[in-house]
């Protein structure tokens, strides 16, 4: 008798980016002796910063063939990209990916960035020693399924700021964080890090970082080491999030529970239910309590930085009104960004096409695709929804956050 099992990859690959549109890889293998890893679509490793027991990183020799010394990297040239840290060595590696590169690369991710990509490491030391001045440096976190990504490629301007999608020097750190390190040195690294991140590609630009949304556990930290950032919270309400998880299935619901064990390893948020009434929850239910989390998170940036400092915006309203959206971001972010130039981009081409695949597509798309959800899971989405909504009331937290950029 053979035994099947299905095999899933860790959250890493089941994020916003990797879930959309694409079925499980490989993922129905027979057990014959030796288990297979696990395998994007392009064929590349994923790797996770949440995993809490090992990463790549923790066994060097397995990435040797991956992190080649190549030539020095100048590190005050923005298109060698901080790419991972490894707590082994206490060292950065880079991949030389130019400015025109980026616009064909949704995520800065492993499973995205072509193999044939330059690669060089130094240590932190080393980058201690060059003395980098880092531009102003801001950035979106977000809820996922909230348009996000199409957020930072309409700030990617030439001039106006160096957009930067998904790091996973960031995801690096989360990972570092959860195994245990040392609070000062922990702070250290991410201070080196968004050093390293703040790096424009043209000068007077600033940086604009959306970071995975699991880093959302780890926003105070970055907005308490860059007191001069800027952030805006992208957030989908409540439905339009639950309609993104279920009508992608099984990989959206997974995705969703892994969300909310990733936040609530990073830093645990009392919601009132004991593991057992946890686990007897649905995916859907699982999926909008890390909505709430991230709402919950928000809540605390916004009383302790103020309005000046984070804002919030629905992913609906950026949509419905994107060249005032821009504006006003542009306003918070400092940037050179007047009515005229946010009309411009919201008419061009970064507004008509898909934001992660590059196809053709614009509002009236996206409003197909919510549609084809609601007509299978309406009944499901809208019970989660008042579940949500009954739970959030009684933690006496705001489903509709406060300090809105735009009202």
């Amino acid at each position: 008798m053979k035994l099947i099992f299905i095999e899933l990859p860790p959250l890493n690959y089941w994020s916003e980016r990797d879930i959309l549109h694409r079925p499980i890889p490989e993922n129905a293998h027979v057990l014959t002796g030796r288990r297979r890893r696990h395998k994007s679509g392009d064929g590349k490793t994923p790797n996770t910063g949440l995993n809490q027991t090992a990463t790549p990183f923790q066994y060097p020799s397995r990435m040797q063939h991956q992190m080649t010394q190549t030539r020095n990297v100048a590190t005050s040239d923005a298109a060698w990209l901080a790419h991972r840290y490894d707590e082994t060595v206490d060292s950065f590696h880079f991949v030389h990916l130019p400015r025109e590169g980026h616009g064909d690369i949704a995520f800065l991710s492993d499973e995205y960035l072509p193999d044939t990509l330059e690669r060089t490491t130094l240590s932190r030391a080393q980058v201690a020693e060059a003395r980098i001045e880092p531009a102003p440096l801001h950035f979106i976190f977000h809820s996922g399924f909230c348009c996000s990504t199409l957020l930072t490629r309409a700030l990617n301007q030439r001039g106006l700021a160096t957009g930067l999608s998904e790091p996973t020097v960031l995801r690096d750190l989360v990972g570092y964080a959860s195994r245990g390190a040392r609070t000062e040195r922990y702070v250290a690294v991410l201070n080196d890090a968004l050093t390293l991140l703040a790096r424009p590609f043209e000068p007077g630009e600033a940086v604009v970082v959306k970071p995975s949304c699991i880093v959302n556990g780890h926003a105070r930290d970055i907005l308490a080491i860059r007191p001069g950032s800027r952030a805006i919270f992208l957030y989908a309400p409540i439905r339009v999030f639950l309609n993104s998880i279920a009508r992608k299935g099984i990989t959206g619901r997974l995705w969703g529970r892994e969300l909310f064990l990733g936040l609530q390893n990073a830093k645990r948020m009392e919601l009132g239910f004991t593991e057992e009434q946890l686990f007897s929850q649905t995916d859907l239910q699982i999926a909008g309590l890390a909505w709430l989390i991230q709402n919950m998170r928000f809540a605390q940036l916004s009383e302790e930085f103020g309005e000046t400092q984070i804002r919030a915006l629905d992913s609906e309203t950026f949509i419905a009104r994107p060249a005032e959206a821009l504006e006003r971001i542009g306003e918070l972010f400092s940037l050179a960004l007047d009515r005229q130039s946010a009309e411009e981009i919201a008419a061009g081409p970064v507004f008509k096409t898909h934001s992660k695949f590059g196809e053709q597509f614009d509002s009236n798309r996206r409003s197909e695709e919510r549609a084809s959800g609601e007509s299978a899971h309406a009944d499901e989405i809208e019970k989660v929804a008042i579940w949500v909504e009954t739970v959030a009331r009684g933690l006496n937290v705001e489903t509709i956050p406060k300090s809105r950029i735009i009202s």
